[in-house]
């Protein structure tokens, strides 16, 4: 996966940011909504120390939930 560099904050201009796993108490994870197999990807969000913005969510392997020969029909 590309590194992603966040330089500053969208609301509030803040530099500090801490990576977070996002948890509920439903589900925590992506999952396709075609039909065939059980692959999912836990979910996770880079939030802005100072605002408490969620900046950003992403899976860390978006090959395993959508492989090559799936992704034609996005």
């Amino acid at each position: 996966m590309k590194e992603v560099k966040i330089e500053k904050c969208p609301y509030c201009g803040g530099e500090e940011f801490i990576d977070t796993k996002v948890k509920s108490y439903g589900s925590s994870y992506l999952k396709p909504l075609k039909k065939g197999g059980l692959r999912s990807a836990t979910l996770f969000a880079t939030v802005c120390r100072d605002c408490g913005s969620v900046v950003r969510t992403y899976v860390r392997s978006p090959k395993k939930l959508f492989p090559k020969k799936d992704r034609s029909d996005r």
